[in-house]
């Protein structure tokens, strides 16, 4: 062993195992102050470090078989002993080996005396969770059989919608609160999450007419149980136990959070037509096209074997509505036909019940689709809110109609407070989700899905919102794949069919966007793509039914593509032909948002020599444009809007100013800017560089879809 250490020490190779440790220390400091700097992923100093190490061995082989001689490099073993200069080469890496030492005291003696500033610790936003808040989880079915879901659900849901009734109490939704059913979470995870401070869970087991509910309230701070008693009862009176268990649960809460606040009993019905009830609430909450219908056949069912039970004329009041072909529903019924059939039964649900929320709730929502006024439509659903506050669907309904208002603030804070309360409530979820875009809030939309994403996974109405905001950026790629996805799952959704059109659109795939557009924004996608009689066709139907604003500005877009004004004039003339002043109408059908429609109109009036008509137009697109302003407007849609407008009041700089900042917030496209009311500006070389630009950035787009370049005819040219 003594030989093998001298020949070790002949050699050089623990002169050279220390320099090789002390050199790949120093390597490894400055590797790391580098990387750091670049901020370069934590995988390569890993790569760096293992390299050192495996170099370590193989420093050490060479140095024992090679020696560095006058004549270079030589096998030891072809080396004359007498002629070796092993004796200089030592002296040698011990220069070195002290240089390095040198080095490393330096080094250590800078990180001491200069040592590195920890970057302040970043606190955790935690949300504020209020003292008076609950949530009411889905209470279990244990019943031998397995067929009690639905009354399960019911009971917890009579208990969310009893404690909604207290003042000043945050109660989660219904949607959020059921979504950790079977999921086997920790309560304390699901209270952060939900950010309530106390949670109620339970059981419900059925053994013939016999029933036992189980109910606990957990405080989520400590898991401490504030209550949990079990309530035996025969099934014809199940209302009876569910006021008891609201009554246990008040008490319980009375004495730390409520105050005297006291709970007002639920409304009895039939046993059988309030199971029905609960199980059609359940599909539609789901906004589900073939399960809403399933629930529109059971409450037949429910009215049928209970006439006087309000809550079911209601609900299939409202599944009838949400059935039609309007913008933002679900189903095919159209409109006219949806909304004659569900106003009697909005009528007998309050004939029966005049306090019944969710009946005048969606006598709200029948408003916001007909020829109501503002006032008519907010005063009823302000109502609804003063009965329930957490009526999701009137605070939901309430903030679109405000949003085509000057109350958009006030809109803004209707969703928030409903997606607070149930953020898995999926039209208030994803009408806040618009709003911030509209606002480019694109950081509290991404949080705002993140948070849902925590409760659901990767759903498709995650993927819908990330789409939306992908759509938003000029991600054409991201928002086609995340899109697809959701409209894969929900095509009847208007919203989805919408945005997925506008992003294949964008992408220059017209003839995708004319499969899943909504129907009147397929006119366009079906022009570019020179499919003409399948736009005159859609158009002749479109003509059939009572047309709105999204319709009127598609087919704005269409006919004016044409050079078809007077076409268009004609057909908006006649869809006012109740009114006298026909231009009066429509400013005040549009609202905010009319100023796209708006500046059409103006091209269109242009176009026929009707010039004092479409001055009236550019005035109110004026005040709709600055309103949008003042609350904060800041997407392409609406630079694009401006653009129009300045158009058409000849003002070139601000055309082009406009369109750039359309262009800085995301806008992407192959057909460029396509609209009519900017074909003057065409020839102006500015806007030929941005036009360029965007479809440049489409194509980039494209080709990570792996499509082919779009070809000049695909393109909306100069030529047009």
């Amino acid at each position: 062993m003594g030989k093998l250490f001298d020949e070790l020490k002949r050699r050089n190779v623990i002169r050279v195992a220390i320099a090789y440790a002390v050199a790949a220390w120093l390597l490894l400091q400055v590797a790391d102050l580098v990387l750091d700097n670049i901020s370069a992923p934590s995988w390569v100093m890993q790569a760096f470090m293992l390299a050192m190490a495996l170099g370590f061995p193989l420093v050490l082989l060479f140095s024992w078989a090679f020696e560095l001689t006058p004549d270079g490099l030589k096998l030891e073993k072809n080396v004359d002993r007498e002629q070796s200069v092993v004796h200089y080469t030592a002296r040698r890496l011990d220069r070195m080996t002290i240089g390095l030492l040198v080095l490393v005291l330096l080094v250590v003696g800078a990180e001491r005396m200069f040592p590195k500033t920890a970057p302040a610790p970043v606190e955790a936003t935690v949300p504020e969770v209020a003292d008076r808040s609950i949530a009411v989880l889905a209470f279990d079915d244990l019943s031998p059989q397995g067929d009690q879901e639905y009354f399960a659900e019911g009971i917890s849901e009579e208990l969310l919608n009893v404690l909604a009734q207290i003042p000043g109490l945050k109660v989660a939704g219904r949607t959020s609160s059921f979504a950790f059913k079977a999921q086997n979470k920790d309560l304390r995870e699901i209270g952060e999450i939900l950010e309530v401070a106390h949670i109620l869970e339970g059981s419900v087991r059925k053994s013939g007419d016999n029933i036992r509910v189980t109910a606990q309230l957990v405080k989520v701070e400590d898991g401490f149980h504030l209550f949990s008693r079990n309530y035996d009862r025969k099934l014809d009176d199940i209302f009876k136990v569910q006021d008891e268990i609201a009554h246990e649960i008040s008490v319980a809460l009375r004495s730390t959070i409520l105050g005297n606040d006291s709970i007002e009993p639920a409304q009895p019905a039939v046993a059988e037509a309030y199971d029905n009830y609960l199980r059609a609430r359940q599909w539609i909450h789901t906004r589900d096209k073939s399960l809403m219908e399933q629930a529109a056949e059971v409450l037949d069912k429910a009215i049928a074997i209970d006439p006087d039970y309000a809550p079911a004329y209601a609900q299939k009041a409202l599944v009838l509505l949400l059935l039609s072909d309007a913008p933002g529903t679900y189903g095919d019924i159209p409109e006219a036909e949806a909304k004659a059939a569900s106003r009697p039964l909005i009528d007998k649900a309050l004939a029966l019940d005049p306090d019944l929320p969710e009946a005048h709730a969606t006598l709200g929502l029948w408003y916001s689709q007909s020829d109501s006024t503002l006032d008519e439509a907010t005063a009823v659903l302000r109502r609804a809110l003063e009965l329930n506050p957490s009526q999701a669907d009137a605070g939901n309904w309430l903030s679109s109609l405000l949003a085509g208002s000057d109350l958009h603030s006030e809109s803004v804070s209707l969703l928030e407070a409903v997606v607070e309360r149930d953020p898995l409530y999926k039209p208030a979820f994803n009408n806040l989700i618009f709003g911030y875009m509209s606002t480019r809030e694109l950081d509290k939309a991404s949080t705002l899905v993140s948070r849902v994403e925590r409760i659901t996974g990767n759903s498709p109405n995650v993927r819908l919102a990330r789409g939306s905001i992908a759509l938003m950026e000029g991600r054409l790629a991201t928002a086609i794949e995340e899109l697809g996805y959701a409209y894969e799952f929900n095509p009847s959704s208007s919203v989805t069919s919408s945005l997925y059109g506008y992003a294949l659109l964008f992408a220059g795939d017209y003839d995708g966007a004319a499969e899943v557009a909504y129907v009147s924004e397929k006119l366009v996608a079906l022009e570019l793509a020179d499919r003409h009689e399948e736009a005159a066709s859609i158009y002749q139907s479109l003509q059939e039914r009572e047309l709105d604003v999204v319709d009127l500005r598609a087919i704005g877009d269409w006919l004016l593509l044409q050079q078809r004004a007077a076409d268009f004039l004609q057909l908006v003339e006649s869809s006012a032909k109740e009114h006298e002043d026909w231009i009066t109408a429509q400013i005040l059908e549009q609202q905010l948002y009319g100023a796209p429609h708006f500046t059409n109109l103006a091209f269109a009036l242009r176009q026929v020599d009707r010039n004092a008509e479409a001055d009236r137009f550019l005035s109110r697109a004026a005040e709709a444009l600055a309103e949008q302003e003042r609350y904060g407007a800041d997407n392409f849609f609406y630079w694009i809007n401006v653009s129009e407008y300045a158009a058409l009041i000849g003002d070139a700089d601000r055309v082009i100013a406009s369109l750039q900042k359309a262009v800085a917030s995301g806008y992407v496209a192959v057909p460029g800017f396509y609209t009519a009311p900017l074909d003057a500006y065409r020839g102006d070389p500015r806007f030929i560089e941005l036009e360029n630009a965007v479809m440049r950035t489409a194509e980039e787009e494209r080709r990570k879809l792996g499509m082919l370049a779009a070809t000049a005819e695909t393109a909306v040219t100069d030529e047009r």
